[in-house]
């Protein structure tokens, strides 16, 4: 389906809400459209000195977002669509500049140096200008057409010993000055009650409760994403990687600190404080196999209702494994395992006694036969 406000409503219009045998549409807080025309322009200068060498470099961007979606109260129906269907438009330009330094040292060291403005947009869903009320509970959600993208100056230096083949530990530091970092919360907005135009005898027990009015105006709860305000991240990472002579055996692995707080102090969202990376592996001959094990730290992931704790998701560890082999030069098979820990999400409110959610994702396999002429 093409993005247009005509194509999304012809496309709601002809696939009838059946919750006995949903289909997209059948939910019209997921039946959205966003346009984003990008415009950039690069201009980078390299240069090198015997041992030093990198680049400077400057990027511009042009950035044009059309967010649209459904703003609806009460149970969604498939009338007066074309006065629920609202289109939002932001633009934006961003100056983008970077350097890069490297300085390769004759004893087997590197050291390098790196600073830059970057950008990140929001997942989609999130830019559209849509909004979904529940007039009993007064809550809601929708998305923010007037979302910016997170923002960040960041600066990194590293130094890298490569003490033998295919061997390397390297230590970095790094500092990450964030604007605009994106937080998904609720908080109040006036919003107006459709029970006051299809039940007027219960709408009449509302009024003087929940900040209701006889114009029909509520304050509900309504989880938004939006841009928080300014934070920073500094840390640092440990990575190593060495082969076990010609045995075929080796091992990479990585350790990161971060730590990272918003401009009032609090933790920011979706940043974990400590991450390992683990994976030994045999390379040789016709043969490759390799374990990868991913830990994190738990970590704040957002509010759900204006004034109550917000969530965060507890640590998570996630064990993969891949095999590989070539039977010549025309044929080969890998066997990659997934999730094989097959760990639970659980996700609570303020402390592990309030539950938010919990789920497995499952152990996933896949064989793969390749052929190449």
């Amino acid at each position: 389906m093409q993005a247009g406000r005509n194509n999304v409503l012809n496309w709601v219009r002809n696939s009838p809400i059946d919750y006995s045998n949903p289909d997209p549409a059948s939910y019209l807080n997921n039946s959205w459209a966003l346009t984003q025309t990008n415009n950039a322009a690069y201009a980078q200068l390299n240069f090198s000195n015997g041992p030093l060498r990198g680049n400077l470099g400057v990027r511009y961007v042009d950035s044009k977002t059309e967010g649209s979606g459904f703003v609806y109260g009460g149970t969604p129906t498939l009338t007066d669509l074309d006065s629920k269907w609202q289109t939002r438009t932001k633009k934006e330009d961003f100056v983008l500049p970077s350097l890069n330094v490297a300085w390769d040292t004759d004893n087997d060291w590197v050291f390098r140096f790196a600073a830059a403005k970057v950008i990140a947009w929001a997942p989609y869903n999130q830019m559209v200008n849509n909004t979904f009320l529940n007039d009993t509970t007064l809550t809601g959600s929708g998305g923010n057409a007037d979302l910016s993208p997170y923002e960040s100056w960041n600066f990194n230096a590293s130094a890298e010993y490569y003490y033998a083949p295919q061997a390397v530990v390297a230590w970095s530091v790094f500092y990450k000055k964030i604007d605009n970092y994106i937080d998904t919360s609720a908080t109040i907005e006036r919003q107006y009650n459709s029970i006051r135009d299809t039940s007027p005898a219960t709408w009449a027990n509302l009024v003087g409760t929940n900040g209701c009015t006889a114009d029909g105006y509520c304050d509900y709860s309504i989880q938004r994403p939006r841009n928080a305000g300014s934070g920073h991240v500094k840390g640092f990472n440990i990575s190593f990687q060495q082969p076990f002579g010609e045995s075929g055996f080796g091992l990479t692995a990585n350790y990161t600190y971060a730590n990272g707080e918003n401009n009032t102090g609090d933790p920011l969202p979706y940043q974990s404080r400590n991450a390992i990376a683990f994976s030994p592996y045999y390379e040789k001959g016709p043969i490759n196999a390799r374990l990868t094990y991913n830990w994190r730290d738990s970590y704040l992931a957002g509010g759900y209702v204006a004034g109550a704790a917000p969530s965060s998701v507890d640590d998570y560890a996630e064990l993969g494994a891949s095999f590989g082999y070539t039977f010549n030069d025309n044929w080969s098979l890998t066997v990659d395992a997934q999730n094989l820990l097959d760990e639970t999400y659980f996700q609570y409110l303020g402390d592990k006694e309030h539950l938010a959610g919990k789920y497995k994702s499952g152990r996933r396999y896949m064989a793969t036969l390749h052929f190449k002429f």
